[in-house]
């Protein structure tokens, strides 16, 4: 059966001109003031920020990132974390003039370490749904002294939502979409369910998420009877994760998932790791790409 793998990638858009108007003072997502005098050295704890950071005009003042940040424009960029956990030591090497990241950013030794050492830290909220777009974007560039860019980003984004939600046909089938989180080389093999984050897209792309179906948590260890059980038409993976087990027949290879329809049809979408999860300007373009794979894998099969 001829292959029927759908890649999806969007580049990402630069809509500010990356001016700050400081001094600044924002209350961060862990209820701490923190007063920004300097966007000239930035430093990024999460990609999703990273991105908006970028869209806001401040990619080139981006001067360290954490290790999950892998966005291909920021490659050269230094590291100040092994994971999640970022080193103090490292970060205040590169006297940045503020750090930014999500309330997932730590561990709280070395947030508390830094703060201790003037080093301004912004933590956004978390973002697992559409809804949750906005207070992130409208922090970030608060905390950037670039409002009116936040602004038209976050009219920009919410528009292009808007326009997204619109176009799904509502008498097409939905589909049921498994979200499968690999890292072949580290043996992780998760399902996605609800609030993976995936599961958001799913749903605004007009599918249904099978982990969500079966009210698993948000990952759970992938097992021959839990894929079977959802039993996906359609399985959707991070372009990175499929790449570690070694493409399409890898993935078609791992328990129980070539027993499913999913399978048999090879009906798998890859996406970007850097766009799937990012909550941000890139979004809406998502949700539609995303919408027309579903539905070319579901007439093709």
């Amino acid at each position: 059966m001829a292959m029927v793998t759908r890649k999806i990638s969007l580049q990402l858009l630069t809509v500010g001109d990356g001016k700050s108007s400081l001094p600044t003072t924002v209350i961060s997502a862990d209820d701490v003031k923190v007063k920004i005098t300097d966007s000239s050295r930035i430093i990024v704890l999460n990609e999703a920020i990273a991105e908006i950071v970028i869209s806001l005009g401040f990619g080139d003042k981006i001067i360290g990132r954490d290790a999950t940040t892998t966005l291909a424009a920021l490659e050269a960029i230094p590291k100040v974390s092994s994971g999640h956990d970022i080193s103090a030591e490292s970060v205040l090497e590169l006297k940045p003039t503020l750090v930014i990241g999500d309330t997932r950013s730590g561990p709280p030794e070395a947030i508390q370490q830094l703060r201790g050492a003037g080093v301004p830290i912004v933590l956004a909220p978390e973002v697992w749904k559409l809804s949750d777009i906005a207070p992130r974007i409208a922090l970030i560039a608060k905390a950037l002294g670039a409002d009116t860019f936040g602004t038209n980003l976050l009219d920009a984004t919410q528009s292009d939502i808007d326009k997204a939600l619109n176009t799904l046909d509502s008498s097409t089938a939905k589909p049921r979409v498994a979200f499968i989180y690999v890292r072949g080389t580290a043996s992780v093999f998760l399902l996605g369910g609800k609030e993976s984050g995936a599961d958001e897209m799913i749903r605004s792309a007009g599918g249904i998420d099978v982990g969500t179906d079966l009210d698993l948590a948000a990952f759970t260890p992938l097992t021959s009877e839990a894929i079977v059980n959802a039993n996906p038409a359609i399985i959707v993976v991070t372009t990175r994760g499929l790449a570690s087990v070694g493409g399409i027949d890898g993935l078609l290879e791992l328990p129980g998932i070539a027993q499913t329809p999913a399978a048999m049809a090879r009906a798998v979408v890859s996406i970007d790791d850097d766009l799937l999860f990012s909550f941000g300007p890139r979004t809406g373009e998502l949700i539609v790409r995303l919408a027309q794979a579903f539905k070319i894998l579901t007439t093709e099969n």
